[in-house]
């Protein structure tokens, strides 16, 4: 393929050898994308802060054999303040395990770069919860994959969802389970009244514009459903559960 250049952020790095780097990028154009960055490590390298967990920018890649490389980086955003909050940190890594997880090489990921863009902006620079960021990215994640929790109707009966205090949830069905369907060798989890409110409104208005307070977002119930229907159980998701 020869040089590609692409927007990218650095999911993960492993070191290589004495001063390199394997790199994960996601590519809103080529989607997951494994890469070597060759003496990045050393103290002078133009490559060094390209070579960081959330490092954002323009990367050109030499691709050969299979192979492909860093050749350099115009680095845009590096999320620095994720850095000084332990709390904002355990999240921040999170999102980028399930971006791992959810993106795919060669297929384009626009919608999921947006998404984890946003939502490291937000947990770096703005005065947002983050337990409620890291809820609302994994809800549009869902969303983005297909997976939208069914809030209106009961997944199994299919009939309108009447309001109650409190909602069964079946992970496996993706939605909300009318009393009258629910079985005794359920094993379903529930949602609070507030808690159906809180993702109705972030869906509506988004997660800085809702009114609803952060301890109404269902972190647990949506690291579990999105985890099962991503299929992986990223060890950064035990830092915050």
């Amino acid at each position: 393929m020869g040089t590609i250049k692409t927007q990218a952020i650095v999911l993960r790095y492993a070191d290589y050898r004495e001063n390199d780097r394997m790199l994960t990028l996601l590519s809103p154009v080529y989607g997951r994308i494994d890469a070597i960055a060759r003496g990045c490590k050393r103290p002078k390298s133009p490559l060094l802060a390209a070579s960081e967990w959330f490092a954002q920018g323009e990367y050109v890649l030499y691709v050969s054999g299979g192979h492909v490389t860093v050749t350099s980086c115009l680095l845009q955003e590096s999320f620095y303040p994720i850095r000084q909050d332990y709390e904002r940190l355990e999240n921040a890594t999170y999102l980028l395990s399930l971006c791992e997880a959810s993106a795919q090489p060669g297929q384009a990921s626009l919608g999921l770069f947006k998404l984890i863009t946003r939502s490291l902006l937000r947990l770096a620079y703005k005065d947002l919860d983050p337990r409620a960021v890291t809820s609302a990215f994994l809800l549009f994640t869902c969303a983005l994959e297909g997976y939208l929790p069914v809030l209106d109707r009961c997944v199994r009966c299919q009939k309108p969802m009447p309001a109650q205090p409190r909602y069964a949830f079946d992970i496996e069905g993706g939605g909300l389970v009318c009393p009258s369907c629910q079985r005794m060798e359920d094993r379903l989890l529930h949602l609070t009244e507030r808690n159906v409110a809180w993702i109705r409104d972030v869906l509506k208005e988004g997660v800085e514009m809702t009114e609803m307070p952060p301890d109404d977002a269902p972190l647990h119930l949506l690291m579990d459903y999105t985890e099962a229907k991503l299929e992986c159980h990223p060890p950064a998701g035990k830092m915050i559960r």
